[in-house]
């Protein structure tokens, strides 16, 4: 084929569509549009190649149509032509016009597919066009290699064999690829003769795989047989270990391969499989059986740093005192290795074991720091021929299957990798094969299983830590089965807990275990569980009178590798029962002790905080907004005010109306505010007498008895009447996490607020100071929670329970005078609005300043200086709330008395 038969090939190519539109042919796209490239290659003048049939374009693409059925000789060829090196194209490929195979020069990643399935692949070209895929910078370059091969292999698989798409044989599948990786993996470390499994995959599976199935169930047949009862499985089976201990033990399918499905093997086998890390792989692994989780594939795992902020505080910083204070006391060293024996880890949440396999693989290093301790104090002999740490003492409940298999894959992968570091430090160790029994790791649903039957109570010189990283789901997005789930946990203790966030339910099966079994545990979770509504109702539920919180890593960022890094905002509980051993806060990088940790991880008393219609600190009153109930038809759009106004008579019942995004954004709407003796005049307007009709209509037509008896007969007004004489101080009912400062304006008695912010009427100016604060920003974060990520504020929880001391006048007056140098500094910066304003990467200096003044002023009114950080702001204003609490109780006692008597 000559490069103008190889244009008109690109030409029809470029010109198919693709899933979403037109296929962006990268290779065009490379020099500027398809039309330029086809011109280019007719000419002649781009070609660098001289392999007949073959295009090389510098450092884009090198491609090459062979005859039929020589795809892989052709991609092997065009890989070893000189011409590559020197031009260096980022993109290798072959094609008969049937198959076609294409490599990745850089990465080594590959593709197999038929051509008429290439327009939905166009972003594996997409380096030919100078752009790259993600890949995120602390990945393990052979785990997204794995990954990435295998999730191909599994496509091609399901391609070629549609009937396995079922749950049932999806089951087979998913243990096939367990299988698979486990004889890749056994062949690169020494388990298995060195490239024994690839050897069978590259000299008996025929040229196109048309013999792996056969192949690939001989030898699976093999490994579960001892030699010896092998005398109807080919004789080259003979070769494979007696490998045993479950893995191989149940009859299973193989598939059929095609060419695809047979190279993407064959290219999985040629990893180093040795540097695989058992800590992240197993859920890049999963992701393999998860196409939801494909573009982001290697990334969903939990981070090693991550798991070691729950391991750490839960046992393992424990352990390590204890072999610290050992020092050379052989006594007390082997004390320490009873201890590490007898510790059982549970995740009821494992996925693919990422906490049990750093747990283990930890464990398994501090009982190496003994054993080469008492080796040295012994003159380097050692008595401990086999560690003691055994899988079996690991525990986990995943609901899906391939994620729990893969789990017990992972396990054995570090148990035999910290097995080949014990025998380089002590010269022995147990062998790989057989096989024993792996990890405890149940699929199944961890809200219907009985705990006590995975991971049985521990017993004499036992420990059992519960550690994991459950699900966080707010109640918006629970499916029906995860509500049905929530109720079987909760109905009977919770109330209201259809609010709380999945994760919650972890907690409460954790308290049921530790209470009846002993025990810690440790979990993940969103930090809203430590806020507002979740806070007072899930903790005094979880922890009652006989638990309590032992440590705490406060609100931090749980970062992974995922393209995106979606900013989760996650906290780390600790949970005991109640003992006098010390309590740790970890905040950032830094931790403290601490007296008590409460439902709000504050060191502070166990106080919930609960709404309260009066302010208990003397703060003048905030109401809600107006709701109108009107069915939009007392709200108008500016143009329609302007169109109103044009009647003269009309002017004075259009009112401006700021609810939360006019306050933040500076939107305009405006409303009909007519009082009850305006009426008769209002009706005399065709166009609001027309409105106020509808909104009769509207109000009678309603299924709530009060809006038919008691608006209805009052269609000209909305449902709340508040308005200012003077002025009102606003503030948003939801606003967003990211500014600074809560957004608070103050406007003049003719706004009518909406229900969609509360208001202080009349109040004075000093209020906005309080409410523009840090100290207000963080107690309403912490008491009030969050709508998704935003502050949602409320007046009854946040506002009247805020805490403030007694201000005197002066101080007052200093308050005044900072609101309004904060009003005044915004003015300076009009039109741009509040959402502008506060933006923080664009935050004007001087405003970002006279907020730093106002905090600094407001917080020496406090304890004489500012705060150090949000956690000293909490802690005081907790311990004034709690003050406050146990002031009102001792005053109510003595009224209770008389009324009891009377």
């Amino acid at each position: 084929m000559n490069p103008t038969e190889i244009a008109d090939a690109l030409e029809e190519i470029a010109s198919r569509p693709f899933d979403g539109g037109e296929f962006p042919f990268a290779f065009a796209a490379a020099m500027g549009s398809p039309q330029a490239t086809v011109s280019k290659l007719r000419s002649g003048t781009i070609n660098k190649s001289k392999v007949p049939g073959a295009v090389l374009m510098n450092r884009k693409f090198y491609a090459m149509v062979t005859d039929p059925g020589a795809v892989d000789q052709g991609l092997s060829m065009i890989r070893s032509d000189k011409k590559a090196a020197t031009h260096k194209p980022a993109i290798l490929l072959a094609t008969d016009g049937v198959d076609l195979s294409a490599e990745h020069v850089a990465s080594g990643d590959s593709l197999h597919i038929k051509f008429a399935d290439l327009h939905h692949h166009f972003g594996f070209f997409l380096p030919a066009a100078g752009m790259s895929r993600y890949k995120a910078a602390e990945e393990n370059e052979v785990d997204v290699k794995a990954a990435g091969r295998l999730a191909k292999l599994y496509d091609a698989l399901l391609k070629k064999n549609p009937d396995w798409k079922t749950p049932e044989r999806r089951h087979d599948l998913n243990q096939l690829m367990t299988r698979l990786i486990f004889c890749m993996f056994a062949e690169d470390v020494g388990i298995f003769e060195n490239n024994l499994f690839s050897r069978l995959i590259f000299t008996h599976a025929g040229d196109k795989g048309e013999e792996a199935q056969a192949c690939i169930a001989s030898a699976f047949a093999a490994m579960n047989l001892p030699n010896g009862q092998r005398q109807d499985l080919p004789a080259w089976a003979d070769a494979f270990p007696y490998v045993n201990g479950g893995l191989f033990a149940d009859a299973l399918d193989v598939p059929k391969f095609d060419r695809g499905a047979y190279r993407y093997l064959q290219d999985a086998c040629q990893l180093d499989w040795q540097e695989i890390n058992p800590d992240i792989f197993g859920s890049m692994i999963q992701s393999v059986a998860d196409p939801d989780k494909r573009s982001e594939l290697g990334m969903h795992y939990t981070s090693v740093p991550n798991i070691l902020k729950v391991l750490g505080p839960l046992f393992l910083d424990d352990l390590d005192e204890q072999i610290e204070k050992a020092g050379d006391s052989r006594k007390a060293l082997a004390r320490v290795l009873k201890r590490i024996e007898g510790i059982r880890v549970f995740d009821p949440a494992c996925g693919s074991g990422n906490f049990l396999v750093v747990a283990y693989r930890e464990l398994r290093a501090r009982e190496m720091r003994v054993l080469e301790r008492l080796a040295q104090l012994d003159g380097g002999a050692s008595a401990q021929m086999f560690s003691g740490v055994r899988l079996a003492n690991f525990y986990g409940i995943e609901i899906t299957d391939f994620a729990a298999e893969t789990a017990k894959l992972a396990l054995f992968i570090a148990e035999y990798q910290a097995n080949a570091r014990f025998g380089e430090m002590f010269g022995n160790t147990a062998p790989a094969l057989p096989l024993r029994d792996g990890g405890n790791i149940v699929c199944g649903n961890a809200l219907r299983l009985d705990w006590e039957k995975v991971c049985p109570p521990p017993g004499e010189n036992e420990e059992a830590f519960i550690a994991g990283n459950p699900p966080f789901l707010g109640s918006t997005y629970q499916t029906k089965e995860q509500k049905a789930d929530q109720k079987n946990v909760f109905q009977g203790h919770i109330k209201s807990f259809a609010a709380l966030d999945f994760v919650s339910c972890w907690f409460f099966k954790a308290s049921q275990y530790i209470r009846s079994f002993g025990g810690c545990s440790a979990l993940v979770a969103t930090n809203s569980i430590s806020q507002g509504y979740s806070a007072a109702a899930l903790w005094p539920v979880v922890l009652s009178d006989d638990l309590e919180i032992g440590f705490a890593h406060q609100t931090f960022k749980w970062a992974n590798n995922a393209s995106a890094n979606a900013a989760v905002m996650c906290v780390v509980v600790g949970i005991r029962r109640k003992s006098n051993a010390q309590k740790r806060l970890f905040s950032s990088e830094t931790s403290r002790l601490a007296s008590n940790i409460n439902a709000y991880l504050i060191d502070a008393a166990d106080t919930i905080v609960v709404s309260t219609r009066q302010h208990l600190f003397g703060l003048p009153q905030m109401d809600y907004g107006n709701k109108p109930v009107e069915g939009g038809n007392l709200i108008l759009l500016p143009e329609e005010a302007e169109k109103l106004r044009q009647n003269p008579m009309a002017a004075r019942f259009i009112r401006p109306f700021m609810g939360s995004q006019e306050v933040v954004k500076g939107l305009r709407r405006y409303c009909l505010w007519i009082a009850d003796d305006e009426v008769q005049e209002a009706l005399q307007i065709p166009e609001i007498a027309q409105r106020i009709e509808k909104v009769r209509e509207f109000r009678l037509g309603s299924t709530d008895n009060y809006v038919v008896e008691k608006l209805a007969p009052k269609p000209h007004r909305f449902k709340q009447v508040f308005h200012a004489n003077e002025r009102s101080i606003l503030v948003p009912s939801v606003s967003s996490e990211n500014r600074p400062y809560l957004p608070v304006d103050r406007v003049g008695a003719d706004v009518i607020v909406s229900n969609l912010s509360f208001a202080l009427y009349d109040a004075p100016e000093w209020c906005l100071a309080l409410i523009a604060s840090r100290l207000h920003l963080v107690w309403i974060g912490t008491v009030c929670g969050k709508l998704k990520s935003d502050f949602r504020y409320s007046n009854t929880l946040g506002w009247n329970t805020f805490p403030v001391p007694r201000f005197t006048e002066d101080q007052l007056e200093a308050l005044n005078v900072s609101a309004r140098s904060i009003l005044k500094t915004r003015y300076m910066h009009h039109p741009k609005t509040i959402a502008q304003l506060y933006d923080p990467d664009e935050m004007p200096d001087d405003l970002r300043e006279v907020h730093r003044q106002n905090d600094e002023l407001l917080e020496s009114m406090y304890i004489g200086r500012p705060f150090r950080n949000d956690t000293e702001r909490l802690e005081r204003l907790f311990k004034l709330y709690a003050a406050r609490i146990e002031k009102l109780k001792k005053e109510e006692a003595p009224k209770r008395m008389v009324k009891s008597n009377g």
